[in-house]
């Protein structure tokens, strides 16, 4: 029984260890935004130029300002977004989709 309960909490522990909540909030925001365009299965995440760099399934690039709002990086981005939403603005920024894909995690 104590062995059963160290590994629970050793699993906890590294769990929320393993937490962002950047990647969290991109997550959520895309997802209200887009819907269940794209499946979301590998989401990752780079702090650049003042906001936050999304790369969703390897494909689907966006960037998120401070303020919340989802630009795009790419055209496949821009092919997603626009099934359920007025057309997605470029991202005001000089980072391209390699860049951020470089420092994603």
């Amino acid at each position: 029984m104590k062995r059963i309960l160290l590994a629970l909490c050793f699993l906890t522990l590294i769990t929320s260890c393993e937490s962002n909540p950047e990647k969290e909030k991109a997550t959520e925001l895309l997802k209200a935004k887009i819907g269940t365009e794209i499946p979301f299965n590998e989401v990752k995440v780079a702090k650049i130029e003042n906001g936050i760099g999304v790369i969703i399934d390897g494909n689907w690039c966006y960037w998120i300002d401070e303020n919340d709002k989802i630009y795009c990086v790419n055209g496949a981005s821009k092919s997603i977004y626009n099934v359920n939403n007025p057309e997605c603005e470029d991202a005001p920024i000089k980072a391209m989709f390699s860049d951020i894909e470089k420092i994603a995690q």
